[in-house]
């Protein structure tokens, strides 16, 4: 490494000795070559850019590298360019290091210095080298190794060897000019050095003037050939050109707007007015002579016409007005272009925008939708609702009229039978046929072999078991009925009618407690809270889901007396829908275990619901198991969601609301629901506070008798509210 000698006038270096270098800071133009050709082109830059930096003379990338990394702390460890020559960290001598450190603007290399892209690989490790600028003298006709070196802005020229002498030198100067430009600000007084200047053509020069002082002088050089020219002045709104008329001169406006519209498909466009520029009608002449666009002023407007000769002549005889025109045509399409692409990235701004207003438009229109099916849900449901409760309230009377044709049968049939000779004997016949339990065929079939020992016929038998005697009755009894076709007649009519009465009230019981239950179910909402007995309301549940639960076996696990549990606060109607959707989902697993074991040609496990309810802290809790296929882990969790459904799985909850429902029911009560569930086993646990008189006694203990007496209150207020509500409808049912 060495510093070349420069040639006339203070180098930077020099001009530290008097203080100046010490604020100013030190550049570097590094020439790196190995051959004879670095040293060629150091002797022409030097001189070159004396006032502005020092020239460093080394032989290869890593002498640079080392040179560079002696003024940075943590440098010496970067990877070689590949090809340097090994020079060894000790050909550098430590006073030269500290004599040359700076900041390198400018490398001039050649050829043998290796790969571009390397090189560019490797400066960017070093803070003396991120800002240089790299100029390549080649004597190759093609160069494919300086992709990243261009990608990371790192190659300003090309220059080929040989160059016309005094050339390196004059680059070299622009570029440490454009360094300075680029890196140091308005007013450092280094920009100064050596003139400001980039001695560029007229016609660089004359775009970077503004357009007025250009139009200025486009109109000084024409009317140097043209002589003063007259200026026209216009109102607002008169149209200058006509888009696809013929254009033969040019408007130079020197003062006022114009602005340029064209007509569309959609009408017309206005363009932009900061894109018109001061000479109307120049573009037009570029297009075959027609006017592209419509100019109208849009102000008062001061301005110059030139015919096409005038501007011709003035072109010929005055070089200025064509390098002016230039610059004058340049700064307005340069304005357009960019316009041109503001517009367009606003154009696809605006797609986006408009993509992202769809897309919520479509999100908004699928909520919608699923509000409305929601919503036509709902409507259907609660049509459902009112004529289930309309057909209970019509169920009601029948079932009444039959519950009290059958007491007045009753009483009529014993004052009848209280004048017949055998009247008591049907009596107890058919009281015993009326309360008896209904036997199984089996054990009739027993009963029957039994009395046939006895009497010796089975036809008389099959009539005596007929007539209510089963194997264990008294055989004297027995003979002697069988002796008497009339008394046995008798005997078979009354137990008959003894059936037929407890047939009639089993049916109307279970009529009246479906109405009774249907009539909770749907029991409108909007009631206050009252004391639910959750025995009751697992029982409703029972009863309206016994269809579904036909074949199964249903075990019921909770205490039997009514003030063993504790009431909670609660819209029974709503509590009932809980557990119904619960049951309606056990069994659809139950019945979809079984269809599927029917298709694999297996017996199926006979399903099984149990019911739980106990007392826990605070609450009851309620569990409803069964032992159907479970749950797929991987939904088990989205089971609560809205309208979440497996029915094209295992048609576990085929509906879709119930269990969403359920969770918003027993979520309005302050309970909480959970499920869990694996193969054989699935259980829904619902816990619900209980009433706050209950509550406390759990937590402190028996409760005080005040306590009891406001709970006896409110429970003979309730009774005394049902009994009154049934006396009404009693009465209200009466014919």
């Amino acid at each position: 490494m060495s510093a070349v000698p420069g040639a006339g006038g203070p180098s930077p270096a020099e001009a530290s000795a008097d203080g100046a270098g010490d604020v100013l800071g030190r550049l570097v133009v590094a020439v790196v070559s190995p051959t004879s050709l670095g040293t060629q082109a150091a002797h022409e830059v030097t001189p070159a850019v004396r006032a502005l930096a020092d020239v460093v003379r080394v032989r290869s990338l890593a002498e640079l590298f080392r040179w560079a990394s002696a003024g940075d702390p943590g440098g010496g460890d970067v990877p070689l360019a590949a090809g340097d020559g090994g020079v060894s960290p000790d050909s550098v001598a430590s006073e030269s290091r500290g004599d040359l450190l700076g900041t390198v603007a400018l490398i001039v290399a050649t050829d043998e210095v290796g790969s571009l892209d390397d090189v560019a690989a490797a400066v960017a490790h070093y803070p003396a080298l991120a800002s240089a600028r790299l100029v390549l003298l080649t004597e190759r006709a093609e160069l494919r190794d300086l992709g990243r070196a261009i990608d990371e802005d790192l190659v300003r020229e090309v220059i080929a060897v040989p160059w016309t002498p005094g050339a390196i030198g004059e680059r070299a100067r622009a570029q440490i000019r454009r360094w300075m430009r680029d890196h140091l600000p308005d007013d450092d007084p280094r920009r100064l050095r050596d003139g400001n200047g980039l001695g560029h053509s007229p016609l660089l020069e004359a775009l970077t003037n503004h357009s007025d002082e250009l139009t200025a002088q486009l109109i000084a050089a024409c009317e140097a050939v043209l002589g003063p020219r007259p200026r026209l002045r216009l109102p607002a709104g008169v149209r200058l050109t006509h888009q696809g008329q013929i254009v033969d001169g040019v408007y130079v406006v020197v003062n006022g707007s114009v602005a340029l519209t064209r007509h569309t498909r959609v009408g017309e466009v206005t363009l932009h007015h900061a894109t018109t520029g001061r000479i109307i009608g120049l573009v037009s002449l570029a297009s075959h002579g027609r006017a592209f666009v419509t100019a109208t002023t849009t102000t008062d407007v001061e301005l110059i016409l030139l015919s096409v000769e005038q501007l011709d002549r003035a072109l010929r005889e005055n070089e200025v007005t064509e390098q002016v025109l230039a610059a004058l045509i340049i700064r307005s399409l340069t304005k357009r272009l960019a316009r041109s692409e503001i517009l367009q990235v606003e154009k696809i701004e605006l797609a986006a925008a408009l993509d992202a207003e769809r897309l919520q438009v479509q999100e908004a229109l699928n909520a919608l939708e699923q509000a409305r099916l929601e919503l036509l849900a709902q409507e259907r449901f609660a049509t459902l609702g009112e004529l289930a409760a309309g057909i209970a309230h019509e169920l009601n009377n029948p079932v009444a009229a039959l519950q009290r044709a059958a007491d007045h049968m009753s009483g009529g049939l014993t004052a009848v039978l209280g004048t017949h000779p055998d009247g008591e004997v049907i009596r107890r016949v058919a009281e015993a046929a009326r309360t008896r339990p209904a036997a199984s065929t089996r054990a009739e079939r027993s009963a029957r072999k039994q009395l046939e020992r006895t009497v010796g016929d089975r036809e008389l038998a099959r009539r005596l078991v007929a007539a209510g005697l089963d194997g264990d009755a008294d055989p004297g009894t027995v003979r002697a009925l069988a002796a008497d076709p009339g008394r046995l007649a008798t005997a078979e009519a009354a137990a008959t009618i003894g059936r037929a009465e407890r047939n009639m009230r089993l049916a109307t019981n279970r009529i009246s407690g479906l109405v009774a239950s249907l009539s909770t179910y749907v029991r409108p909402d909007g009631e206050d809270m009252v004391d639910v007995d959750l025995r009751e309301v697992l029982e409703d549940a029972l009863r309206l889901t016994a269809h579904r639960l036909e074949g199964v076996e249903v075990e019921r696990d909770y205490p039997a007396d009514p003030g063993a549990l504790p009431p909670v606060p609660g819209h029974a109607g709503e509590l009932v829908q809980v557990w119904t959707n619960i049951l309606a989902n056990s069994a659809d697993a139950l019945a979809a275990q079984e269809k599927e074991a029917a298709e694999a040609g297996q017996t199926p496990r006979p399903g099984r619901v149990t019911v739980r309810i106990a007392q826990v802290a605070g609450g009851v809790r309620v569990q409803v198991q069964d032992n159907g296929p479970g749950i797929d882990p991987d939904i088990l969790p989205r089971i609560f969601e809205p309208r979440f459904t497996t029915k094209h799985g295992q048609v576990r909850f085929g509906l879709g609301l119930g269990m969403g429902l359920a969770k918003s029911v027993v979520d309005a009560h302050r309970g909480s629901i959970a499920v869990d569930s694996r193969p054989g086993r699935t259980r829904v646990t619902v816990v619900l506070p209980a009433h706050v008189a209950v509550a406390e006694q759990d937590a402190s203990g028996p409760v005080a008798p005040e306590v009891k007496r406001k709970a006896a209150g409110r429970s003979s207020r309730k009774k005394s509210r049902k009994h009154s509500h049934e006396r009404s409808r009693t009465r209200k049912e009466k014919p």
